[in-house]
């Protein structure tokens, strides 16, 4: 999927902006808090129906302003032509379009516009807990399944239920429990499942991205880990049961759900050890990238789509030799937006001709720019 023209209002600190994009690679540039991010947000706001820097939508909502639009046109893999536009009113709150059809189900339009974000904040994937982890698996695996996104929303639903119900006083209804129990335990192994899959694919994946980009024979893994420790599909269900049943009244001391998908992890190893304790911040930036490639290929090869890739200023972080590296593996993908203050990072690579166009962002303004 190509977009070819982003139109905002009253977005963050875009008055009235109309950007024309090209196939390629876009770089954004201009100084610090000139709105180049606000742009990458607005991007990831359309294809997931929520910002990546907030919990709060009215925050995007320019100053003084009642609502914000963003419109995207695109072009897909077949040069179909798609126009989403997604707006938020202070009155009569979120409302979602494709090709002028008003979209009632928000769920049914993730993956639509599929993309992936690297940005600064992603250390916290290798670096922190084990909710980034998830949070990258979840997001991952909604966009390029429909039916994962309902088994995950289904989950959360149940799992919110059964928490409710340990935390009011003097619950002693085990049928209660039992029914949210049971739906916990059907959508669970579907989210498992799926979710062990998908880390075996991106694992080979993520293998041959650390190697090219770092240019060294480091072995890097990904192993999925369960809370449950319950081997073999056949055994899940009745091995899924009796963990709630023995871990119940636990929970109920502690109020909440100790055991299943939501306490999940995902362990990154490398040269055998855990990246977490055992990597220098290079090699945590090198995995990360290569962990967000392994993403893009898996929605690519799962959507047969090409998804858009954003990059919010993480090349000034890294040298010549790895944005080389870097640029030599973009150059074989779809279309990719990069934020930075330096428009002439490129320098960093020599003899670089791929197709690229600038675009300069001042106040919330943007304009083409040819650089020589």
């Amino acid at each position: 999927m190509v977009l070819k023209k982003l139109k905002l209002v009253n977005f963050r600190n875009y008055v009235d902006e109309e950007i024309v994009f090209n196939h390629g690679i876009n770089i954004l540039f201009g100084q610090n808090g000139q709105g180049k991010t606000n742009i990458l947000e607005s991007l990831y706001y359309l294809g997931l129906t929520k910002s990546f820097r907030t919990n709060n939508d009215q925050n995007l909502i320019l100053n003084n302003a009642p609502f914000f639009r963003i419109e995207g046109e695109f072009s897909t893999d077949v040069k179909r032509k798609v126009v989403v536009s997604l707006a938020l009113s202070l009155s009569e709150g979120k409302r979602l379009k494709v090709n002028q059809q008003k979209i009632l189900k928000f769920s049914d339009y993730i993956g639509t516009v599929p993309l992936v974000l690297l940005a600064p904040s992603d250390l916290d994937i290798s670096q922190g807990g084990p909710h980034r982890r998830r949070q990258f698996l979840d997001i991952m695996l909604s966009q390029s399944s429909r039916l994962y996104l309902h088994h995950l929303l289904q989950y959360r639903r149940s799992l919110k239920q059964r928490n409710l119900l340990l935390q009011a006083e003097g619950m002693s209804d085990p049928p209660a429990l039992e029914a949210w129990e049971e739906a916990l335990i059907q959508h669970g192994i579907v989210l498992i499942e799926k979710r062990e899959e998908a880390v075996r694919q991106i694992d080979e994946m993520v293998k041959t991205y650390y190697g090219r980009l770092s240019g060294k024979t480091d072995k890097v893994k990904i192993v999925y880990q369960s809370s449950l420790n319950i081997n073999g599909p056949d055994s899940r269900p009745e091995g899924y049961r009796q963990a709630m049943t023995r871990n119940r009244e636990k929970d109920r001391q502690l109020q909440t759900t100790r055991v299943g998908p939501h306490r999940d992890d995902m362990l990154f190893l490398i040269n055998g050890k855990p990246l977490r304790w055992m990597g220098s911040q290079g090699e945590h930036k090198t995995f990360i990238i290569a962990l967000r490639m392994a993403e893009y290929q898996y929605l690519q090869t799962v959507r047969e789509s090409l998804p858009l890739l954003l990059f919010d200023d993480i090349f000034g972080e890294l040298d010549g030799s790895r944005i080389g590296n870097m640029i030599e593996s973009l150059s074989r993908i779809g279309q990719v937006f990069i934020t930075t203050t330096s428009p002439d990072f490129f320098g960093k690579v020599e003899n670089w001709q791929g197709e690229t166009s600038f675009y300069e962002i001042v106040n919330g303004k943007v304009s083409a720019r040819e650089l020589v």
